[in-house]
């Protein structure tokens, strides 16, 4: 499509603002918090730790993202966070403050609410609320502690997060690294245990020594939920179709010294085999999985592949997927707005986007544009600088690799009449 200047300043913007995420409208020299200029829940600096009460919040999107920011201050703080929207699809993820992800959840085992437990250190964190299909929606947030009321208050359904009881003190489990401390045992490789899907397995560790660790529960049929629990039981992390239909924790802040509790339970009880494994977590080899899987932006020191892209040179191009996530890059040197389409179905891809800034926060993202699996990301306006677009394909996106499938890519601009 050839370029049009509009004779004001984001002319374009102004007609459709609403569907701006605030993290895209701030100037260049604005303090950015989580990659964007988050709400703050239950006012500037609420301390999940001490609020006698959940931190919640409603919440209006429409197209991109919002953030919703909180402060903890306590050193080790279990969460919870959750969003429900009578009428929408809403994903949330939990970010740090300077924009890395920790965990998302879209879909609870029951509904299309989302809602995912984890445990932080003390600092600031953000809570991104996005629309899955990318349509206006009126949802509500929350972050709370364990012990505080949850927002959703759904039925269990036929889950293997339901079938996860906590791991206590008599809950009776098998040893993961029999005869000696997981971190020993990591020294010399992986370590592993198999149960069948119509059971619920718990399998308990020591750290000697804190270590940086990877968990996984995998299957090649089955559905598989992890749960990580401390030694007296309580939650710490969960996690459920980060690999495909896989699970798997990461912990590049070593975890503690200390006693630990797997559970692992497959979503829907059925015969199968289901595996479970330790792994010591090597730092370069989880990001450069998670550049691959479009989960984090690749730095641009050239030390991941980053094709580049002139757009005020390029309206179309074609990526030639193989099932890896593939990055183009690109520099603005004044504000723009950007609308990027991409196309895949007649070759069989599912193509989804994901904008990031330089500082690694996620600019704006989409999947399934107006009921197709074709993506539309954007109209979004960008501040001068650098920025990293990933083309995933879906149905790939569990790092396997296979056949080409190319993906098409169309790219609109919208510029200051000079």
């Amino acid at each position: 499509m050839p370029h049009r200047p509009c004779p004001i300043l984001l002319g374009l913007a102004a007609a459709i603002g609403l569907g701006l995420p605030a993290a895209a409208q701030q100037a260049p020299d604005s303090p950015r918090i989580c990659g964007g200029d988050p709400q703050w829940l239950g006012g500037e600096g609420q301390d999940i730790a001490t609020s006698p009460d959940p931190l919640s919040t409603p919440a209006q999107v429409s197209g991109g993202q919002a953030l919703f920011a909180f402060r903890v201050g306590a050193d080790s703080q279990a969460l919870r966070v959750e969003a429900s929207a009578e009428d929408g699809d809403p994903a949330i993820s939990l970010l740090t403050e300077d924009g890395d992800l920790i965990a998302e959840n879209d879909d609870t085992p029951v509904s299309l609410n989302s809602a995912l437990e984890t445990t932080v250190g003390p600092g600031v964190y953000c809570v991104a609320l996005r629309s899955v299909s990318n349509d206006a929606m009126a949802a509500t947030v929350q972050v709370s502690r364990p012990e505080q009321a949850p927002l959703l208050t759904e039925g269990p359904g036929d889950a293997g997060i339901d079938r996860i009881a906590a791991c206590t003190a008599d809950t009776p489990a098998e040893a993961l690294a029999p005869g000696g401390t997981l971190d020993q045992r990591l020294d010399q490789g992986a370590v592993t245990a198999t149960l069948d899907g119509t059971q619920t397995g718990y399998y308990r560790f020591t750290l000697a020594q804190p270590a940086p660790v990877t968990l996984r529960a995998s299957s090649p049929e089955l559905d598989p939920v992890l749960r990580l629990y401390d030694g007296q039981g309580g939650l710490l992390a969960e996690n459920d179709d980060a690999d495909g239909l896989n699970s798997r924790l990461d912990f590049a802040a070593p975890l503690a010294a200390g006693d630990y509790c797997v559970a692992v339970a497959a979503l829907s009880a059925q015969p199968g085999a289901l595996t479970v494994s330790a792994e010591k977590l090597d730092v370069e080899a989880f990001l450069r999985n998670a550049y691959r899987k479009g989960e984090l932006s690749p730095p641009a020191d050239g030390s991941y592949p980053v094709q580049a892209l002139d757009l005020s040179q390029t309206r179309q191009t074609v990526v030639l997927h193989d099932g890896a996530t593939q990055w183009l890059g690109f520099d603005l040197d004044q504000p723009t707005v950007v609308i990027v389409g991409a196309y895949g179905g007649l070759g069989g891809a599912d193509p989804k986007l994901v904008l990031f800034a330089a500082s690694g926060g996620v600019m704006a993202e989409n999947d399934d544009a107006g009921g197709s699996t074709d993506a539309r990301l954007g109209p979004v306006l960008l501040e001068p600088g650098r920025y990293h677009l990933g083309v995933v394909d879906v149905g790939r996106n569990d790092g396997s690799t296979g056949p080409i499938r190319p993906i098409g890519l169309t790219f609109d601009r919208f510029l200051r009449a000079e």
